[in-house]
């Protein structure tokens, strides 16, 4: 059993962040999956891990840690391996304003899974409204993550806030593509960093909420999406559990 243990989700972009980085690092890891659809992630002994509630969550030298990209900074820092942090301070905060900077389109970006992806999700499951409230009643007795599951099952795509949250995307985006235009190798210019590590995952999840062609609408974007994807620890990190079932997988060296 690994000393590094990941509690994630499938298709998280923030566990994938972390993934990415403990492959960088040529580290051993063992995932525990939490179903999302189902508020395992409210879990009372998760709470304890991680009170947001969220994922991932990574348990590392009796340590509890949260937020992806904390527990990014964390493992850059503790693991032997590849550098991921410059050495300059004005290069460190240029890394956590890109941090920043993907951290505020996440949030019209959640809502717009909300409102697509999401909803798709949890109806495929084949779930009722009867059983998916069981489901969650076994997770958690907060009657506001019960109310917010029916919601994404039952509640029709609001298609104005979804259009709405892509226009805020697209603004965005379009500031990233002129960022580009100086045609560096990765966001901090030469160096691969934990950067890059933060917003790649997100980025090539724009055809969840129904923009296919974004690499297409900005081609800088897509050609660094093209150098990120080149890296082993891409597509290595692209991991999930065997369908319908809710199992640990252990990642070695």
């Amino acid at each position: 059993m690994s000393d590094i243990v990941l509690y994630d989700a499938v298709n998280s972009p923030c566990g994938r962040r972390v993934r990415m980085t403990l492959l960088e690092k040529k580290a051993d890891f063992e995932i525990r999956w939490l179903a999302l659809a189902v508020m395992e992630q409210k879990q009372d002994w998760y709470l304890k891990l991680n009170p947001a509630g969220l994922v991932p969550t990574l348990i590392h030298a009796e340590q509890s840690l949260f937020d992806s990209n904390v527990i990014n900074e964390y493992l850059a820092r503790s693991l032997a391996g590849i550098e991921l942090i410059p050495d300059s301070l004005s290069l460190q905060t240029e890394m956590r304003m890109w941090m920043a900077f993907e951290m505020e389109w996440a949030k019209p970006f959640r809502e717009a899974i909300y409102q697509s992806y999401g909803k798709s999700r949890l109806r495929e499951t084949g779930l009722d409204t009867a059983s998916l409230s069981a489901r969650v009643r076994e997770n958690t007795a907060n009657t506001a993550y019960l109310n917010t599951a029916k919601s994404v099952l039952n509640d029709p795509i609001d298609e104005k806030r979804l259009n709405d949250c892509i226009k805020v995307l697209m603004e965005r985006m379009q500031w990233m593509e002129e960022q580009l235009s100086d045609s560096r190798d990765w966001l901090l210019g030469k160096k691969f960093t934990l950067a890059d590590i933060t917003l790649g995952p997100r980025l090539d999840m724009f055809p969840f909420i129904g923009v296919n062609d974004l690499y297409q609408r900005y081609p800088r974007i897509g050609s660094y999406m093209e150098r990120l994807k080149s890296r082993p620890s891409w597509e290595s990190s692209d991991i999930k559990p065997p369908v319908n079932e809710n199992v640990t997988f252990v990642r070695t060296k």
